[in-house]
């Protein structure tokens, strides 16, 4: 599967869009067009949506603060990693964050693989509350251990 956060949209009409492939795609472009089955059938699997900036990702990017922030908070409460990411991400869902609901009708958040830039932006302000509301002092900048703790203010 070739997915691009922005394609060049040359025709759009009712009922087709005419869609340039980036250079940087063409390789995997035709591996997918040459596919016997896709040759055959003339069908393929399209996902459509606007334009999107993905997440940052590395050191000092979205990513890292909102993985920073929920492995602080998971130090200070004890708590997994996990446990305390998926709290995060059901937190930030009041705030827009996207869902999707399962076959058995459960909500259940986007994998931040999948979020933009936005959307990783609604994970650290939902991370920034949970802090609060559990009385984390959130390190922006990591120290030798991972948490202030409250009531001493001692790192």
């Amino acid at each position: 599967m070739i997915e691009f956060p922005a394609a060049r949209v040359v025709a759009i009409e009712a009922d087709r869009v005419t869609v340039l492939i980036p250079n940087s795609h063409a390789e995997e472009w035709e591996q997918i067009r040459t596919r016997p089955n896709v040759m055959k059938s003339g069908q393929m699997y399209v996902k459509i949506g606007a334009p999107r900036r993905p997440r940052t990702t590395g050191w000092k990017s979205q990513n890292h603060h909102v993985n920073g922030h929920c492995q602080q908070i998971a130090e200070y409460t004890g708590d997994s990693f996990d446990d305390v990411k998926a709290h995060v991400k059901r937190e930030a869902i009041a705030d827009g964050y996207p869902i999707r609901t399962t076959a058995w009708g459960d909500v259940v958040p986007q994998s931040e693989a999948d979020a933009s830039t936005v959307e990783c932006a609604l994970l650290i302000e939902a991370s920034h509350r949970v802090a609060s509301f559990l009385g984390v002092q959130l390190i922006e900048k990591k120290p030798e251990h991972g948490i202030v703790l409250p009531e001493t203010g001692e790192i």
